[in-house]
């Protein structure tokens, strides 16, 4: 019988992600909880009863998640040898709506928290809804991953071993170079933390922001929470996760959705199977409606900002029309009693 970690030693041999390993370790650890038992005891409770008790336990995950966690602990438990009943599978395999009801992050919400940031939070949240890739693929990349406005996503940190590219917008393009003017003092500033701390930090930091997801994920939701951070009626709150839902619901609106699900990798079965863009039209597509994903540029968001000045020159003019025909009115009552007085 195999414990946790000689089958993760196992799946390690196998080539398998790191990220991956460390999922399995983090479903290995909440089922221990549910349990009540360490990890390293784990083996001795392999009854199919557990399992099924756990499912019930997961209720409130999202169906994906609670999917994920027992197809891996399913595995390892026939890996193990235990056999299920056909009635236990048909509660494992159970169907499970995905409820997608959490909160849209909004763009006032957005540029409140960038107003807020320091340079290092406001490039990497403008990098994030300009490029539209996972926080944790954000993190991994490094200084020679970004040339000019275009972000190579490599094999080796993407989410399936997908990578792709992405563009950076203008907006983005300042707020990354206004950072990476003291980056060098960003750096040496968390070497100097972590070694009061005695955390490990990497020798020659060559990731383009210099932290770690957990970190970044931190920062923004203390930000998130200073200026909203009401969860409201929604099930799930707001998280860094949602600005690549931000970039995929704006994106669309002035790009094209086969330009936006290429970039984000999200690609379909028909869009896969038929669609055939070049890199060169993708950048060209990207850049042609990129203003929609300003954060504080104003000059160039074209919808409601540009209908909001209209609106307000078109306001200011009736306001000073309706000032003249009353000076008017004024004047020629004047000018009538004038006469009549005469």
């Amino acid at each position: 019988m195999y414990s946790v970690d000689e089958y993760i030693g196992m799946m390690e041999s196998a080539d398998r992600a790191p990220n991956t390993l460390k999922l399995y370790r983090a479903i290995f650890r909440s089922y221990g909880k549910f349990l009540g038992v360490p990890v390293d005891e784990i083996h001795n409770h392999l009854e199919p009863a557990n399992l099924k008790n756990y499912a019930a336990w997961l209720k409130g995950h999202s169906g994906k998640s609670i999917k994920m966690r027992l197809s891996v602990l399913r595995a390892y438990f026939e890996e193990n040898g235990v056999t299920f009943r056909p009635m236990e599978l048909k509660v494992l395999n159970a169907k499970r709506i995905e409820d997608h009801d959490d909160k849209p992050l909004e763009l006032a919400t957005i540029q409140k928290m960038v107003d807020l940031a320091n340079p290092h939070m406001k490039a990497i949240i403008t990098f994030l809804v300009s490029t539209g890739c996972r926080p944790g693929e954000a993190m991994k990349i490094t200084l020679g991953d970004v040339k000019g406005d275009t972000v190579t996503i490599r094999n080796d940190i993407a989410k399936g071993r997908r990578g792709g590219t992405s563009y950076l917008h203008a907006e983005a393009r300042e707020y990354l170079d206004l950072f990476l003017r003291e980056r060098d003092a960003y750096i040496s500033l968390a070497d100097e933390r972590a070694g009061t701390f005695n955390r490990p930090r990497p020798d020659h930091d060559d990731r383009l922001f210099g932290l770690a997801y957990s970190t970044f994920q931190q920062k923004f939701t203390r930000l998130y929470q200073a200026v909203d951070g009401e969860q409201g009626k929604y099930r799930a709150r707001i998280t860094p996760h949602s600005l690549r839902r931000y970039f995929r619901t704006n994106a669309v609106k002035t790009m094209g959705l086969d330009i936006v699900e290429k970039i984000m990798r999200h690609e379909g079965y028909l869009t896969g199977s038929y669609v055939r863009l070049t890199d060169e039209e993708i950048r060209a597509g990207f850049h042609a409606g990129e203003d929609v994903l300003y954060i504080t540029r104003r000059d160039r968001r074209h919808s409601e900002n540009a209908l909001a000045l209209l609106k307000a020159e078109t306001d200011r003019r009736e306001a000073e029309h309706a000032g003249f025909v009353i000076l008017m009115e004024k004047r020629m009552k004047e000018l009538e009693d004038k006469i009549k007085s005469d």
